[in-house]
């Protein structure tokens, strides 16, 4: 009976591939010792305990003829849904297998970028595992040692559900299948080992033979056909040749396979045979030839491929990361998944380069950032589309000036002064005059103002101000007025701050709310604007003479702001302690006193109040034991950690604190170690911290870690260090890890950077590009920092120069 061949929805290319593949090896007969082979591969099928098996053995064994028959006899039961994955012509790149892989698992896939891809396969259909409803599932993939180095088999394959098998062949003797387990991602434990006997080559199938005897014109055909990716057509042979292919083909056709006006070698144990008898030359002729092939065909696909292979400088990558790369792309039946699994290489490249210069930081944001953008653009309007083909809309702008300038202000404010930094500014300012939105437009002029000086700085801060004066509402309008009058000159600030007072005043909203934005006035607007709120109405006069008294910091000016908040206490405002708490540094005893006696008005929060005030009256010479006694326990040790700076005896107090910690319980200790950190970590003692949370996890250990080296800067670099070392293995899903650390990105030793950075940018490609550019999770605005440490001005200055580039190529 003939079995019906396979539907594959892959890309054309991948689909004639595999049905090659499964017509040669599904025709072949078995002989005795393959026929063992499968009988002992049919006994691993009814092995719980065994997901993993390896079938190895020397060139010409036929290992994916017994993995087509094992596939065949399980297809013709009802048990297993048994799939063929052989790696060859048109199989060997990550996005091709992974495209194979999804079209098989994922009948019902619209494709989508490698990465997505991995994760689909990886979590929902080999980690998970068939429903209840559904067969159990065994994949045969075949002439792994085939596949691209980079191809991330153990994210595949470390973990499959309890109705999954994985069978891979691999070329080589028992040795060379132990080593594949690792590689593979198979645990040793649960994978059975087969050999497979050695068996002759077929007459007249021999290469060695049949290219003793062979012309010249056939033994340049086997030589462009042994180095090249994938299947080539006709065309394309007489194209390399010079000459056409029927001369070439005499008397090597039991090599060769053709199919659909397509050629490649009949195995790749001959494949590898031919190419192991090419000296240098040769080989670099036969790969110049495939190479200089029309741009949008050969070239496109398999470029890359033949980079790596030569271990080429990176500059000679930085081609698949243009315009044109994409256009040839999206003619292809692979489109999209075809460009974004070059960008990904390219990226991975430029980090590795990152090593030994600076000029791979640029090349590795580009890469990111284009793959960003596409991700932006791409939209999938034909769900029954082949995997991997998917559909680009550039007629829709991405339009995301805000976060462009948002991005280049953080890369230029990373930097030292001079030209390099000035034109990263100038790109920021261009940026900000395009943002649509004023507010924004505002909040980004605010921003430049913020790290420039001089005149330049009082310039972004008035454009700002311009900005702001349109924003509609009255009351946001007031309050963005007084943000902005510390950047403005004093003169101007005063009367920016006055006519917002003004506002506020005449009904434009709560005035009281102005003590938000005044409390970091420089001295001499702050004292100006002093009569002005001193005007207002209570309780507001109340709320915003205790933020002025708070820039100020004068005696006298402090006991009125707190005599005005004595005198109009708001007992609904659970928030009026934080009026309070601005003050208690300022307060002397008798007033820091009666703030602990107003305390109980504030409910929940009192205890807050009492924390703040403990230090201060312990740095006046009053224990404050009586306040302390009253507080709940946590409450007590925070109030002590925080008094750490002011005791007469230091270490009795850190002895204190350390025995209540101790007493805690394991995740209770976690809480505090946060509450007592700053104080206690600064006084270097953070072996001691971390000896309370010892039975924690790595996870907890971690974020322990960065905590205390941004708190013990004597012990900053060592404590970072482990910290990223434990960030780095907790694996690069959890890129959050990473990003809680990168302002310790000064500490970071060089090889970890490096593997830092490469983690994030993975991250950062796969968002849209507004996202990676100035978004909430990973983007170049959080990066800005390990650039900073890995490359320096120069890798700021080139990824600055790329968010401008990317920009103008997808506006």
């Amino acid at each position: 009976m003939t079995r019906p061949r396979p539907r594959i929805p892959a890309p054309a290319p991948i689909e004639r591939a595999s049905r090659c593949a499964w017509r040669e090896a599904s025709r072949a007969k078995l002989d005795p010792g393959e026929q063992g082979a499968l009988a002992a591969l049919s006994r691993w099928i009814e092995e719980p305990d065994r997901p993993y098996a390896i079938l190895h053995g020397r060139h010409p064994s036929r290992r994916a003829v017994v993995a087509a028959h094992l596939v065949r006899a399980q297809q013709e039961g009802t048990a297993y849904a048994a799939h063929l994955v052989p790696i060859g012509p048109d199989l060997k790149l990550e996005r091709d297998i992974l495209a194979l892989l999804t079209s098989r698992l994922l009948a019902g896939c619209g494709g989508g970028p490698p990465r997505w891809l991995r994760m689909r396969i990886a979590k929902e259909h080999l980690r998970v595992g068939p429903t209840d409803d559904d067969p159990s599932l065994l994949l045969a993939i075949t002439d792994v040692e085939e596949a691209e180095p980079l191809v991330s088999w153990p994210g595949l394959f470390a973990a499959v559900g309890p109705r999954v098998k994985v069978l891979a062949t691999v070329e080589g003797d028992d040795a060379a299948a132990h080593a594949w387990l690792q590689r593979l991602g198979f645990d040793p434990a649960r994978t059975r080992i087969h050999p497979l006997p050695v068996r002759p080559w077929p007459a007249p199938g021999d290469p060695t033979k049949l290219l003793a005897t062979t012309g010249a014109a056939s033994a340049e055909l086997l030589g462009l056909l042994s180095v090249a990716y994938g299947r080539l057509r006709e065309d394309e042979i007489a194209t390399a040749l010079g000459a056409p292919i029927e001369s070439a083909l005499a008397g090597i056709e039991p090599l060769v396979t053709a199919i659909e006006g397509t050629y490649a070698f009949r195995s790749n144990a001959a494949r590898r045979e031919v190419e192991e008898r090419l000296d240098r030359d040769a080989r670099d002729a036969s790969i110049r030839r495939l190479l200089s092939l029309p741009p949008d065909e050969y070239p496109c696909a398999y470029a890359r491929a033949h980079l790596e292979q030569a271990a080429a400088p990176l500059q000679a990558f930085a081609a698949l990361v243009t315009e044109e790369h994409l256009a040839r792309w999206m003619a292809r039946p692979e489109a999209y998944l075809g460009f974004v699994a070059d960008l990904e290489r390219v990226r991975r490249h430029a980090v590795e380069a990152l090593a030994s210069g600076h000029e791979a930081a640029a090349l590795a944001v580009r890469a990111a950032l284009v793959e960003a953008s596409v991700n932006s653009c791409a939209r999938r309007e034909d769900h029954d589309a082949p995997v991997g083909v998917e559909l680009i809309d550039r007629e829709k702008r991405i339009a995301d000036e805000r976060d462009q300038a948002r991005a280049l202000i953080a890369l230029g404010a990373a930097m030292t002064a001079g030209p390099a930094r000035a034109e990263v500014l100038a790109w920021a300012e261009d940026a900000t005059r395009r943002i649509p939105e004023a507010d924004f437009r505002g909040d980004a002029f605010l921003s430049l103002a913020e790290i420039v000086g001089g005149e330049a700085r009082y310039a972004f801060a008035r454009e700002a101000l311009a900005a702001f004066r349109t924003t509609e509402n009255a009351e946001d309008r007031a309050h963005q007025m007084l943000f902005m009058a510390k950047e403005l000159p004093p003169e101007e600030g005063i009367t920016v701050a006055r006519e917002a007072f003004r506002s506020l005043r005449d009904g434009a909203g709560d005035p009281g709310r102005a003590e938000i934005f005044v409390s970091d006035f420089p001295r001499a607007v702050a004292e100006a604007l002093w009569p002005d709120a001193e005007a207002l109405p209570a309780p507001a006069r109340a709320q915003v003479l205790a933020a002025l008294a708070r820039a100020l910091g004068d005696p006298e000016r402090v006991r009125t702001a707190f005599a005005a908040l004595e005198q109009h206490p708001d007992p609904y405002n659970l928030d009026q302690h934080w009026r309070v708490t601005q003050l208690v540094p300022f307060l002397d005893a008798s007033e820091a006193r009666r703030a602990a006696a107003l305390a109980p008005q504030f409910g929940e929060r009192a205890a807050e109040l009492v924390e703040e005030l403990i230090p201060r009256l312990i740095a006046l010479g009053d224990p404050a034991e009586d306040l302390l006694e009253a507080l709940p326990e946590a409450s007590r040790v925070r109030a002590l950690a925080r008094s750490l700076p002011f005791a007469a005896e230091p270490a009795r107090l850190r002895a204190r604190i350390d025995e209540v910690v101790r007493k805690a319980e394991p995740l209770e200790r976690y809480g505090l170690f946060f509450d007592v950190g700053p104080w206690f970590a600064a006084t270097g003692d953070s072996d001691a911290m971390l000896a309370w949370i010892a039975t924690l996890s790595d996870a907890h250990h971690q974020v322990a870690l960065g905590f205390l080296a941004r708190h013990d800067p004597a012990h900053a670099p060592e404590l970072t260090r482990r910290a990223l070392s434990l960030a780095l293995r907790l694996g690069a899903g959890e890129p959050d890890r990473l990003l809680e650390l990168l302002p310790l990105a000064r500490h970071f030793p060089a090889e970890g950077a490096i593997a830092a950075i490469g983690l994030l940018l993975d991250a950062l490609a796969g968002d849209y590009r507004d996202a990676a550019l100035a978004g909430d999770g990973v983007s170049l605005v959080k990066l800005a920092p390990l650039i900073a440490a890995i490359a320096g001005d120069d890798g700021l200055s080139g990824a600055a120069r790329e968010v401008v580039q990317v920009a103008a190529w997808f506006p």
